[in-house]
């Protein structure tokens, strides 16, 4: 029986050159383990072999070099990679492909993909990880069911790190944008636009950072309590491709503020849909004044 780490080992071998060594620094720092013979005993224990691909190789040469063997042949080198690639498999044969590129690859027999496929999450943890939030012994202490899709594997994760991280709201700030990240990548556009605009929320209540707000915190240059750029951006792409309004924007982040319930609050209610509002129309004169009274009012207080 394997443990985790080798699954996720022989997950991370499957496809690479012969070249391939288990010597990333994480196997010692992230998981204590030292991974030295673990190929080795892959191939001993029928679950990893080494086949020629003349496909992967080809995915692996650079543009130019797939260019110089198609003019060799006196073939079209316009279009992009996988034009190019495409283009070799159709005009050469398998054994002058075999030829070309002669490199030896770690495959999974079939054992080998079924070992990985029954522990699939092992991976999506490690491509996701984030020390304390999303990782082998999170997943332990959360009883993670091993037969969620990638979807439901990375919520259950963030959900669990989520109640555990209880008063502690730089780390709840860390795991909405770590849920926004994972959203977006799969395209969950409702999901991501909420942890965006509880991202925004935690930015202007003052608790994405544990430090004590100065006035030199709030200078709207280098503070970190602001609509972040990117999350302008963001916003931005979700109007732009699925035709809504700053309107819309502003219902969905009332929303939030109703249901994300904060202990204190470094800009009211009233004034962060003020600055989200001024942020997606391009006020900027606005913003700027809203932060210079807000400073104003900080120094006041401490003098």
């Amino acid at each position: 029986m394997l443990t985790e780490a080798e699954i996720l080992a022989l997950s991370l071998a499957a496809g690479q050159p012969q070249t391939f060594k288990l010597t990333q620094t994480f196997w010692r720092h992230r998981y204590q383990v030292d991974p030295q013979s673990w190929l080795v005993n892959f191939e001993r224990a029928g679950l990893l072999r080494l086949t020629v691909s003349s496909e992967l190789s080809l995915q692996q040469k650079m543009v130019a070099e797939l260019k110089r063997l198609l003019q060799a042949h006196d073939l079209k080198v316009s279009g992009r990679k996988a034009v190019l690639i495409a283009r070799l498999q159709t005009a050469l044969t398998a054994a002058e492909l075999t030829a070309y590129f002669p490199q030896t690859f770690y495959q999974l027999t079939p054992t080998g993909a079924e070992l990985v496929a029954q522990n699939h999450y092992v991976r999506w943890i490690h491509d996701h990880y984030v020390a304390g939030i999303v990782d082998f012994a999170a997943a332990k202490r959360a009883n993670l069911p091993k037969n969620l899709d990638l979807v439901a594997t990375l919520t259950w994760l963030l959900d669990a790190a989520q109640v555990q991280a209880d008063s502690d709201w730089p780390q709840y700030y860390y795991i909405e944008h770590l849920r926004f990240q994972f959203a977006w990548q799969n395209q969950l556009v409702g999901t991501a636009l909420n942890a965006v605009l509880d991202c925004i929320r935690l930015k202007l209540a003052g608790l994405s950072q544990a430090e004590e707000k100065t006035v030199a915190s709030l200078d709207l240059a280098t503070t970190a309590y602001k609509v972040e750029p990117f999350y302008t951006y963001i916003l931005q792409r979700i109007m732009q491709d699925y035709s809504l309004e700053v309107t819309d924007i502003m219902a969905a982040f009332a929303q939030r503020c109703q249901l994300l319930q904060v202990p204190r609050q470094l800009f009211s209610d009233h004034e962060m849909q003020q600055l989200l509002h001024w942020t997606l129309t391009d006020q900027r004169q606005l913003i700027q004044q809203c932060y210079r009274q807000k400073q104003k009012q900080l120094r006041e207080a401490s003098a």
